[in-house]
């Protein structure tokens, strides 16, 4: 096998396993620890993997889209039938819209029949959907940094960029939902999220059951969140909770609203 065949069968591997050690590599092509070194670095300076003390991982770009197209299809009927449930409840004709970058949100932006709508988003596909589903409404993409990990563009100029809308309803996902609040993985998301609820008139969670007592670094409050939409009832300590901030929770059931 010449070192081309080895790279591509390398790259096959690391598909499967995500991860592979020097010695790894040796062993499997019986070779020796300075040609697979070699080999390492030829894929590193390629970008087609990522180094680390002693291997490689799949590139921190390509995991990471991965990762968010794997949520798109995760639980995507639930997603789905709460988006339906979120347009039919809060959404008319003249409104202006945010749409957050979430994978639920994003069924919304698929199903929008209302027209005459300005669409504010920060998330490529949201925008996309939205172009296709009725070209009566306008779409404003914010500008900001790409973050191939969630689609969306983040950044001090998305949050400036915000405070120029006054939105007649927002509607946002989350990672995770507890008593203590929303959770979301970065920082620059939560801090988009507070400018969204600062400016919105109707500010709607959405959440599917997976969500449900799910944590992450970064927490938001349930100040300034009106409505939750997901399917299965939160447990009690979540219940009490929602209800001294005074939070409508709609349960959306497969067949009907609760």
């Amino acid at each position: 096998m010449d070192q081309k065949q080895r790279l591509a069968k390398i790259l096959e591997l690391l598909e499967e396993k995500k991860k592979l050690s020097q010695i790894e590599i040796a062993e499997f092509f019986s070779i020796s620890k300075d040609t697979a070194r070699r080999d390492i670095l030829l894929l590193a300076e390629s970008n087609l993997v990522e180094r680390y003390r002693g291997g490689i991982t799949l590139p921190y770009t390509k995991a990471k889209i991965e990762k968010y197209t794997e949520r798109l299809i995760t639980h995507a009927p639930e997603k789905e039938r709460l988006a339906k449930l979120a347009i039919t409840r809060f959404m008319k004709n003249n409104m202006t819209i945010m749409l957050d970058v979430s994978t639920t949100v994003n069924f919304i932006a698929q199903h929008i029949r209302q027209e005459h709508i300005l669409l504010v988003t920060h998330s490529i596909d949201n925008a996309l959907a939205c172009s296709q589903t009725n070209e009566k409404n306008r779409i404003f993409l914010l500008g900001g940094f790409f973050n191939p990990a969630s689609h969306m563009l983040a950044g001090p100029s998305i949050v400036e960029q915000l405070d120029q809308f006054e939105f007649d309803v927002a509607f946002i996902g989350a990672l995770g939902i507890n008593s203590t609040g929303i959770f979301y993985s970065e920082l620059d998301d939560l801090y988009m999220k507070k400018r969204m609820i600062q400016n919105a008139r109707k500010v709607c969670l959405l959440v599917d059951s997976s969500k449900v007592n799910q944590t992450s670094s970064f927490k938001l409050d349930f100040n300034g969140i009106d409505c939750i939409i997901t399917t299965t009832p939160f447990p009690n300590e979540i219940e009490k909770v929602l209800s001294t901030h005074n939070i409508e929770v709609i349960y959306e059931k497969e067949g009907g609203m609760k």
